[in-house]
């Protein structure tokens, strides 16, 4: 239980000990320097007259740690240093324990009544050194109390992070589970529709069937691309996601993904321009990932953009680190606001409720397009304003050895992103390179 601070109702029974008028307890402030009044009373309780209190005598008490007594004169002309002194007998003690200073306890009475003797001096004394052990008394428990309630907030954020770790892990598990699961079906979906729509080609008037068959195709595609972002969201969350370095060619790359992401633009009746570098030459890094990074960039960008322009380069730069590969996709689409732009890499974000209803889209692509960056040691960064376009530019490493995975990266659960996106494809199974699990 903790002991309460000396409070005014003590400062009357001080006064009749020790044959004062009034009372005035001061405590010390230590990070003003300066004596702030708690409570000032006289022999009967009530509140005494402050304007009686000398700040000298208060000043020079804290100054010196040590007792004080003086008197002043009815004339008023006796002062303490350059101060004048009321017309009062004044005595003041220090409230100390060891060198822990507390404040100090003042008393005063009428000239009529004489001055403070040596006696008055050593009560003040043992009456103050019992304020200061209950007042240190009350600071300890006061801060035993504090500790134990933040060890007892500690403890339940510590069990309510846990908690959420372990939901987070089970709906990650529930997710690449799920996928899995759901991945196998659409496989079947898609191979034997494309075999049908082969054995229409051989068939006489069947070729009415091949759009349906293309759509059947081409809707199987679109979910599977979907349960892969959500697979790589998971694996991502729960610091799985691995990278397969291989040396390749980086025109190759850029060939491929101009050759996919090409339809996807001009549906929209966008021109598509490429301003790559001719020699580009060979990088090594996870291809795959390479590839999907720039599909999720061109793809978000032929969403957005209508009759206009989605461009796509690329370079090497020098930096004081190495060799750098640049990429940089830009769209004069609808473009996004500041506030959009703050969270446009983390996940499930959309641009607004509305960019949802009309573009659709998981809100997964930019989030998962960060977080492989981040995996190759790169970043990726956006510029864009409101009916002005966008831009997002890609920084990689040229050439990424085992030794740079280590140790591992810590990837945000992919923090990061806006409302667009969707992968493009899947990530085809790799031969002759080693993964490296982040």
């Amino acid at each position: 239980m903790i002991r309460k601070s000396p409070t005014p109702l003590a400062l009357p029974e001080i006064v009749r000990i020790v044959g004062a008028d009034a009372a005035y307890l001061y405590f010390y402030s230590e990070s003003t320097e300066r004596l702030h009044l708690k409570s000032a009373r006289d022999a009967e309780g009530k509140e005494a007259d402050l304007a009686l209190a000398s700040a000298a005598v208060l000043e020079r008490v804290r100054l010196s740690r040590e007792p004080f007594a003086i008197s002043g004169d009815a004339a008023g002309t006796e002062q303490l240093d350059g101060s004048p002194l009321p017309p009062r007998h004044m005595l003041a003690a220090p409230l100390l324990l060891g060198h822990r200073f507390f404040g100090v306890i003042y008393l005063d009475r009428p000239l009529t009544r004489g001055p403070f003797t040596q006696d008055d001096v050593d009560i003040l004394l043992a009456i103050a050194d019992h304020l200061a052990l209950a007042l240190e008394t009350a600071h300890t428990e006061r801060l035993e109390l504090e500790r134990n309630t933040l060890e007892r907030r500690a403890r339940r954020l510590a069990r309510s992070n846990e908690e959420a770790l372990d939901a987070s892990r089970a709906k990650s598990a529930f997710i690449a589970h799920m996928s899995h699961e759901l991945r196998t079906p659409l496989t079947a979906i898609i191979g034997y529709s494309e075999l049908l729509e082969d054995e229409f080609n051989d068939v006489v008037q069947a070729g009415s069937f091949i759009p349906d068959m293309q759509k059947i195709q081409a809707a199987a595609k679109h979910l599977l691309s979907l349960i892969n972002n959500m697979l790589d969201l998971s694996k991502i969350e729960a610091g799985k996601m691995e990278l397969f370095l291989e040396e390749f060619e980086l025109g190759e790359v850029i060939d491929e993904v101009s050759m996919t992401a090409r339809p996807l633009i001009e549906k929209n009746r966008n021109t598509f321009v490429s301003r790559c570098e001719d020699a580009l030459g060979p990088v090594r890094l996870d291809r795959v990932k390479v590839r999907q990074v720039l599909l999720n960039l061109l793809s978000n960008a032929a969403k957005f953009t209508s009759s206009g322009e989605v461009a796509l380069a690329a370079h090497r730069r020098a930096t004081d680190h190495g060799e750098q590969l640049v990429f940089t996709v830009s769209d004069s689409g609808i473009g996004m606001s500041p506030s959009q732009i703050k969270r446009i890499f983390q996940e499930f974000a959309q641009g607004s409720a509305a960019t949802t209803r009309r573009y659709g889209g998981t809100g997964l692509g930019l989030a998962i397009s960060r977080n492989f960056c981040h995996l190759m040691r790169g970043d990726i960064e956006v510029e864009s304003a409101l009916g002005r376009g966008t831009t997002f530019t890609v920084r990689l490493p040229v050439r990424l050895a085992e030794a740079d995975l280590e140790p591992p990266v810590e990837v945000e659960a992919a923090s990061s992103m806006d409302g667009e996106e969707e992968s493009i494809e899947e990530s085809p199974a790799r031969s002759g390179v080693y993964p490296w699990t982040v």
